[in-house]
């Protein structure tokens, strides 16, 4: 089976109770579309456990991007107990952003880790690939974290920056006129939905958007995941 969620945004206990639900097996195909990290209580541990699993695809999403040019400066000899004191100074410009965009979670933890762990979070991020395809069930999908910034019909997806896979901000009357369905998170689907409602997966003729902002349970947020074969979608 394929399955797809985004935006987990440090839930590592809800990604463990998705997998349980999903029952997913090593023979099963997982893709996740970026955002695994910052804001949520368990980033560096959601990082770690994917990395083990040998049937997940992960996208870059916008806050590895950050988290990933903030750690490559980071220094050595940083630790959650000194790194305000003495090293916070020489990175100050690059990591404010990320901090004050939930951040500080994910540097603490990866402060944390020791040498070859953080060489192997960094190197794991690196791998991550800005959009993937697949076909299931003879339907094409183009996978991406937030969509498609700056669109243009039959442009070759090599002809866009990096920004326009991470950035956008499709709105519910969007149309992607391509041949494949996109499928993406980056905009909590909340934001399409009556005040007080729980989210859910939002689907349109050419995209399906798959964030229902599992971080942001009190504003009715929960974590999605949709099985491509009869696009069932489970929900924690």
């Amino acid at each position: 089976m394929t399955y797809v969620m985004s935006d987990l945004h440090g839930c590592h206990a809800q990604f463990l109770q998705m997998c349980e639900q999903i029952d997913l097996k090593d023979s099963d195909d997982l893709f996740l579309l970026g955002d695994f990290v910052d804001r949520g209580a368990q980033p560096i541990p959601l990082l770690l456990d994917c990395m083990n699993r040998i049937n997940v695809y992960p996208l870059m999403g916008n806050h590895e991007e950050l988290f990933l040019r903030c750690a490559e400066k980071l220094s050595e000899q940083a630790t959650p107990e000194n790194f305000y004191e003495r090293y916070f100074a020489e990175v100050q410009e690059l990591c404010t952003p990320w901090v004050q965009n939930g951040g500080e979670v994910t540097l603490m933890q990866y402060l944390a880790l020791s040498a070859a762990q953080r060489q192997a979070v960094l190197q794991y991020l690196t791998e991550f690939r800005l959009y993937d395809r697949c076909v299931v069930g003879g339907v094409p999908y183009l996978l991406t974290h937030s969509g498609l910034q700056n669109f243009e019909k039959n442009k070759p997806l090599t002809a866009y920056a990096a920004e326009d896979f991470l950035c956008a901000r499709p709105q519910p009357d969007t149309v992607y006129d391509t041949e494949e369905v996109l499928i993406f998170g980056h905009t909590p689907t909340i934001a399409f939905l009556p005040e007080g409602a729980k989210a859910e997966v939002y689907f349109t003729e050419s995209f399906i958007n798959i964030d229902c902002g599992a971080v942001f349970p009190d504003a009715g947020g929960r974590l999605a995941c949709l099985r491509l074969e009869d696009r069932k979608v489970f929900y924690v």
